[in-house]
């Protein structure tokens, strides 16, 4: 799989590329949000309190708080349904509210934008029946790609116990059954994205 997705080269020996390299490093990178709301290594941690570049972290949560807003509110989602009617729906809801979204009715077209940048996505919104490639089946292929990816499902199918017990990083707040409302369906959006 790692050589599928371009992470190892295997000739005569197995060496790890740049991607596989940069992959790793985002793993193995602890970082916290500093006051201005850019990812930066956590700089000290003593036994009573954790600074981000010498601030107490408290004051820098309370400064971020606007600030983690706006970047949640300004998310970038995909959403995932072969029904062009749906789609719309979701995307009106979602942009009327100040996400970014963009939509596929076809699941590989969803996959191949995905794969040129799996950092994109904030958020990954997935219908689970389609056809030839269900919704499924993309899930285990984007987490795959971006194991740190956010997905939601929703979908007419009561599946959400089932979702559960197959996919242990799948828990029922994750699975929205069709048809939703607009406050609901953007709640939900809201709480994945936190």
């Amino acid at each position: 799989m790692l050589k599928v997705l371009g992470w190892l080269e295997v000739g005569t020996a197995v060496s790890i590329t740049e991607t596989g390299r940069n992959v790793l490093k985002r793993l193995m990178s602890e970082t916290i949000i500093d006051s201005k709301g850019i990812d930066t290594p956590l700089v000290h941690l003593n036994s009573h309190k954790q600074l981000v570049s010498g601030i107490p972290i408290e004051k820098t949560l309370k400064t971020n708080k606007k600030a983690y807003h706006d970047q949640v509110q300004n998310s970038t989602i995909m959403i995932v349904d072969d029904e062009p009617d749906v789609l719309l729906t979701y995307e009106s809801f979602l942009t009327y509210s100040g996400f970014k979204v963009r939509t596929y009715s076809d699941s590989y077209q969803a996959l191949k934008a995905f794969a040129s940048n799996p950092d994109l996505y904030d958020l990954v919104i997935l219908d689970i029946r389609m056809e030839n490639l269900n919704g499924l089946q993309l899930y285990q292929s984007l987490k795959a790609m971006n194991p740190s990816s956010r997905i939601i499902f929703v979908s007419a199918l009561d599946a959400a116990k089932e979702l559960t017990s197959i996919f242990s990083d799948i828990g029922p707040e994750d699975v929205i059954k069709k048809p939703v409302e607009k406050e609901a369906f953007i709640r939900a959006v809201r709480t994945s994205l936190e």
